[in-house]
């Protein structure tokens, strides 16, 4: 690959990952209390889901842009390494691996709380359209659930940060 294009290709998977992990601090530092409260109307749970909603919208993209440039990086570290002839070192592919299996299980996390948890979150706030005080206690409870998946894939996101800093000291 032309040198031009290796710093875009880095900028645009950083980009990715502000873009993602931003979203999920969003949903994680100021949605997801908002949400959380007991004196939360159905109106202003409605309006949170759309916003959870439309922040999948834009995060989806934003995974798919990293793991794409996160593949170009990776095959032009390959074959930089092949052309002088040389191998990676084991601590390279020891953190990479481990980088990897981390992106994987946050996208998995994300992907079960929008296929999973959302649709129950959807259906807890029916009853609450009739009675108020009967659905509340559901609506808490798969709250907490979101909020504790969100903040997992956050934690999970800072290991893979340092692992990007641990790749790039190496």
């Amino acid at each position: 690959m032309p040198a031009l294009f290796r710093p875009l290709i880095l900028w645009l998977h950083l980009l990715g990952a502000c873009i993602w992990i931003g979203g999920l601090g969003f949903q994680v530092l100021l949605l997801f209390p908002a949400l959380g409260r007991r004196d939360t109307t159905l109106e202003h749970r409605r309006f949170g889901l759309s916003l959870e909603a439309l922040c999948r919208r834009v995060m989806w993209p934003a995974v798919g842009l990293v793991l794409f440039t996160g593949l170009v990086n990776l095959l032009n570290v390959w074959y930089a390494v092949s052309m002088l002839g040389g191998s990676l070192p084991p601590a390279f592919l020891g953190t990479l691996g481990v980088k990897l299996g981390l992106v994987v299980g946050i996208v998995l996390l994300q992907a079960g709380q929008q296929l999973l948890l959302h649709p129950r979150r959807l259906r807890a706030l029916a009853p609450l359209q009739t009675t108020p005080a009967e659905g509340a206690p559901a609506c808490h409870q798969l709250q907490r659930w979101a909020r504790g998946l969100s903040l997992t894939a956050l934690v999970l996101a800072s290991a893979v940060l340092w692992c990007a800093v641990l790749l790039r000291q190496g």
